[in-house]
């Protein structure tokens, strides 16, 4: 049956125009068949329209870096003590959040032993209500200090023809990216996050395994040395890039590579701090990098790097379905607009994940992967971090949540 919504203001994402008293047909397959203005509505039982008047539209919101098998515990050493079946379906149920918070799409950036290749195969199946999950399977990274402490999500390899075998074992498995860590992390005891990891050449090694297959490679990367090291690999995506130097951004914007911030983690670990449980090894060196990744990504917006939202939820406190704060978190902090905030978050970040000939904005032929919100986000963000106000949510065409039903 299509599906016709009319009355509201749309915002489609591909243009800076919001469309008055607008009109958008979902066609029986779950695709976009018509957004537009004046539209002379059909007649028949098998057609439902849904009045909007004073509601807004837009699309579908993506986040680029999720970990869906974590849970937001203070210490994360403690997610090693839930056995994977009990993550697996904990995990199922928190992308269920996640889509009714207004994500219709997450790039998982590293799971324990494939968890989000099974949660995304219970999506696809229709099993459960998420989001669409797009999965890399276990994390490469070098032998180094700090891997124990997440057991089982990564994968130890060393040198060229390793990182070829562990990039082919994540593929092997259906990783639709390949994430691999650049550089050391915040989060590992031991990491330094400025630090270099692999070398170009077992960078590379990725690269090639996954563009055989038509796939990409997402970066962990803070450090500059590690930022240019990935760039000049041929990755899509640098994850944090906290340390970012004019080179590194340079690099960036001739390669046309993604920054994913990821602003929301220190937000928490700084607002829960220790009296919250964060662990010392994580608030010393967030204490020590505080600003640094917000005057980094300012630069890099400034020379015209294209900026993809991703939250790390799962991290500390960054509990999944409150995605949104991230979207917050960059207007307050004056580094975009409502406007660009949610273009990062809908059509910039459906390039990055590959997936703009898809999703990411209202077009016909498109999946209908739309948001009925309350009131208009351009005019205030924080309308997104208000479930109660996120009225409807519709992916691929199927009305996945529903607060408010005026249809005929």
């Amino acid at each position: 049956m299509p599906t016709i919504l009319k009355g509201a203001k749309i915002f489609a994402g591909t243009d800076q125009e919001v469309l008055e008293d607008g009109f958008l047909i979902i066609d029986k397959g779950g695709r976009i068949d018509y957004v537009g203005p004046n539209y002379d509505l059909p007649s028949g039982d098998d057609i439902k329209i849904i009045d909007l008047k004073g509601k807004f539209i837009l699309p579908g919101l993506i986040d680029c870096h999720i970990h869906l098998d974590l849970h937001g515990i203070p210490n994360t050493y403690e997610e090693n003590l839930v056995e994977d079946k009990l993550r697996t379906i904990r995990a199922a149920r928190e992308m269920e959040e996640t889509i009714q918070a207004g994500f219709t799409t997450v790039r998982n950036a590293g799971s324990v032993n494939h968890i989000d290749i099974s949660v995304r195969q219970g999506v696809e199946n229709g099993w459960i209500n998420g989001p669409r999950i797009l999965t890399s399977g276990r994390i490469l990274s070098i032998t180094c200090s700090g891997t124990e402490y997440f057991n089982g999500m990564y994968r130890i390899a060393d040198g060229y023809a390793e990182f070829k075998k562990a990039a082919r074992e994540q593929l092997r498995e259906g990783a639709d990216f390949i994430k691999i860590m650049a550089t050391g992390a915040f989060m590992n005891p031991g990491g330094i996050p400025g630090a270099e990891q692999p070398d170009i050449k077992e960078l590379q090694a990725a690269v090639e395994e996954a563009s055989k297959l038509g796939k990409y490679v997402a970066a962990h990367a803070h450090g500059a040395q590690g930022i240019k090291n990935a760039i000049l690999a041929g990755v899509r995506t640098i994850e944090h890039g906290t340390f970012a130097d004019e080179e590194a951004i340079a690099m960036m914007l001739e390669k046309d590579v993604f920054l994913v911030p990821t602003f929301a983690v220190d937000y928490y670990w700084l607002k829960y701090g220790i009296k919250g449980g964060v662990p010392k090894h994580m608030l010393e060196k967030a204490e020590e990098a505080k600003g640094i990744s917000i005057n980094s990504t300012r630069m890099a917006l400034k020379a015209g790097v294209k900026i993809a939202m991703g939250t790390d939820a799962g991290t500390p406190y960054n509990y999944h379905g409150g995605n949104a704060i991230e979207l917050l978190i960059m207007v307050k902090e004056g580094l975009l607009t409502p406007q660009e905030a949610i273009l990062s978050a809908t059509s910039t970040a459906a390039k990055a994940c590959g997936l703009e000939t898809e999703t990411g904005t209202l077009e016909k032929g498109k999946w209908a992967d739309l948001l009925v919100v309350e009131e208009n986000p351009l005019e205030d963000i924080s309308v997104l971090t208000c479930k109660d106000k996120i009225l409807k949510v519709f992916k691929e065409g199927r009305l996945i949540k529903d607060l408010d039903s005026p249809s005929k």
